[in-house]
């Protein structure tokens, strides 16, 4: 299993790594690590083998044991043996009656302004530490970008390696933005224009079209990161996730 090491001697590692252990269950362990991160805000710690829990202020939220084909879940007084997707919905039922309001993840943040005028897409560019405007606002939030990157995507995805650069070179990445309408950074943004759509959640086939095929999703960075990190450098850009929300409302 291939692993990372941060900073402060965290253990690392891409969820992919994990998949000739959980086999058939690994599905259900990516949408289950996706659904945490998008909805709570928690910890997590990771032993670089099995062990993966989920905690906040110190108190666990959930526990998850990985063994050969399966994984087990325990939340509160409730236990769960995982092998496929089928007991997912009752775990993320047991997740919303046991996780104190506290852990819950903004509403603000799982959300996009419906206004077609306003966004073609999922991304929450307030929220981005690459996007100019939250860089002026936010100067000490943007000055370990390049670290944070690292740190949650670094290995993550097959065939994209992200490199850390020497700390004297790190700088902030400063994104032009969708009001720049720079057609070759968003694809999104043309995407939608050029099928005559206002946005994509009209469209409405993101989850399988060519623009969205390659993006990142909550469940894809790494194993170990921290809740801090996750709404840094993973809620931004959860846009299949977000898009969902929004189309489920408008119906």
């Amino acid at each position: 299993m291939k692993h990372f090491t941060a900073d402060d001697g965290r253990i690392l590692t891409p969820p992919t790594e994990l998949e000739p252990l959980l086999k058939g269950s690994f599905s259900a362990f990516s949408k289950l690590l996706g659904h945490i991160r998008f909805f709570y805000m928690a910890d997590e710690i990771w032993d670089g083998k099995s062990s993966l829990v989920f905690s906040a202020d110190g108190e666990q939220l959930i526990s998850t044991t990985l063994d050969d084909g399966v994984f087990y879940i325990h939340i509160a007084n409730e236990d769960f043996q995982i092998a496929d997707e089928a007991l997912l919905d009752n775990v993320f039922e047991a997740l919303k009656k046991t996780v104190p309001i506290g852990w819950h993840r903004p509403f603000e943040q799982l959300t996009v302004n419906p206004d077609p005028n306003v966004f073609p897409c999922g991304y929450r560019c307030d929220l981005c530490l690459g996007s100019k405007e939250y860089d002026k606002n936010n100067l000490s939030e943007g000055d370990n970008f390049v670290y944070m990157n690292w740190v949650c995507y670094h290995g993550c995805v097959p065939g994209i390696d992200i490199e850390r650069p020497p700390a004297n070179e790190i700088g902030v990445f400063r994104c032009s933005g969708c009001n720049k309408r720079n057609n070759k950074f968003c694809r999104s943004y043309t995407c939608s224009k050029e099928k005559g759509y206002a946005n994509c959640v009209e469209c409405g086939e993101y989850h399988s079209c060519d623009v969205y095929h390659g993006s990142h999703y909550a469940g894809q960075c790494n194993l170990g990161i921290t809740a801090h990190e996750v709404t840094k450098l993973v809620i931004p850009y959860c846009m299949k996730e977000r898009l969902d929300i929004l189309r489920a409302n408008l119906k």
